[in-house]
């Protein structure tokens, strides 16, 4: 009985498999850390508004706690917790519901949300606008309110996360397990004597350097393996997306523009755990994209009226925004084909602003919406399943 021969596709991606796995093994940590990286700290005692400042301000995806009491770092904030905490907030004085619960108010509280499940768009989503009453309300409690006093009156304590730590010598392959195995998108990055912080590293980060190196990296091995094949002399690069069809086509994540950006952003946090969506209209049409980034928007204008638009008119103030900046115009990549190869859709990922790209069909719908921790999970999980498979 004869086997199937493999394909040259199937050929070029053992290859490339394999070689990125010796990729990673002999890359570091302090190799692939970004010069740019910053690390804000902020103390816990800092109010939610401050907190939500130094995300505008800073441009940054996270940020550390500082525990006075253990003279270290103790927990991360990130624009998820952020977009969590505004929704939260909003809801509850939209309700009148008090957004710090006491022990003569946490009674009245329960009773409510258990009668209600108010806090759940899904089931009852909002209604109405804030009065200037209740939007004064809204920003005097994000003033007064410290971040270790709101995580107190929700029930959950700033342990809850961990931070998972990676040494500046700990090479790159080791990381990724780390993000597959803890289901994450970033890793604090210590220094081994001294044990202070030295950056966070995300998957972003690991995608660039293997972008800038792994070619070369690639040609080396070839060059040194005399026994190659020269029939299958081929840039690893020239694998193209269409191997990859089945995967990327099941990421079909789009949402209508007709529904309340409240319930737009509750759905991304909650339902969909993803960083971006497509917004498509009442024909299933593309319109744009929206990324939790997108939030800060809200936040730097103190347009929280916006909660109870539609996504539409959300999505518009966007593009105007967006439009103000040439490099915008300039860096913007949006969309993705199955003919490209593997690294132009990864250097057009890491050029894009939302670190999303979509795929379009004739008529314009959405065929697949890839971000950067989908294209992670191919360079770096399937890597991981064949490495762990013994082939």
């Amino acid at each position: 009985m004869k086997h199937s021969q493999p394909s040259k596709e199937d050929l070029l991606k053992e290859e490339y498999v394999t070689t990125l796995t010796y990729f990673l093994r002999d890359s570091s940590v302090y190799d692939c850390l970004s010069i740019n990286n910053q690390v804000s700290v902020v103390d816990m005692s800092l109010s939610l508004f401050d907190t939500f400042k130094i995300f505008i301000d800073s441009h940054v995806d996270e940020v550390l706690f500082w525990n006075q009491e253990i003279a270290n770092y103790d927990g991360v904030f990130t624009q998820t917790d952020l977009i969590k905490t505004v929704l939260k907030c909003y809801y509850n004085v939209l309700y009148d519901i008090p957004n710090i619960w006491t022990t003569n108010n946490i009674k009245a509280i329960i009773e409510i949300e258990n009668e209600e499940e108010s806090y759940s768009p899904i089931k009852r989503t909002i209604f109405g606008r804030l009065t200037i009453d209740q939007f004064n309300q809204l920003l005097q409690d994000f003033k007064n309110i410290s971040i270790k006093a709101w995580f107190n009156s929700i029930g959950e304590n700033l342990h809850q996360n961990c931070l998972i730590k990676a040494e500046l010598d700990e090479n790159l392959n080791d990381v990724c397990q780390k993000f597959i195995t803890e289901n994450i998108t970033r890793i604090i990055v210590i220094e081994k004597e001294s044990k202070m912080i030295s950056g966070i590293i995300q998957q972003k980060d690991i995608l660039s350097f293997l972008v800038k190196g792994f070619s070369q990296y690639f040609a080396l091995k070839k060059h040194q393996n005399k026994t190659t094949n020269t029939n299958h002399h081929h840039e690893q690069h020239e694998l193209q997306m269409e191997y990859f069809k089945d995967q990327v086509t099941q990421l079909q994540y789009t949402l209508p523009a007709h529904i309340p950006v409240y319930d737009l952003f509750y759905k991304l946090i909650y339902i969909y755990k993803r960083n971006t969506i497509a917004i498509v209209d009442q024909n299933n049409k593309y319109l744009g994209l929206i990324d939790r980034r997108d939030f800060l928007f809200i936040l730097k204008y103190q347009m929280f009226d916006i909660l109870a638009s539609t996504t539409e008119k959300f999505l518009s103030l966007i593009k105007t925004e967006d439009s103000k900046y040439l490099a915008y115009y300039i860096r913007n990549k949006q969309q993705f084909s199955f003919n490209q190869t593997i690294k132009q859709v990864v250097e057009n990922l890491l050029l894009s602003p939302r670190g999303s790209l979509v795929c379009l069909d004739n008529e314009q719908r959405v065929v697949s919406i890839f971000e950067i921790s989908d294209l992670f999970k191919i360079f770096v999980i399937d890597n991981q399943n064949f490495e762990n498979s013994g082939q």
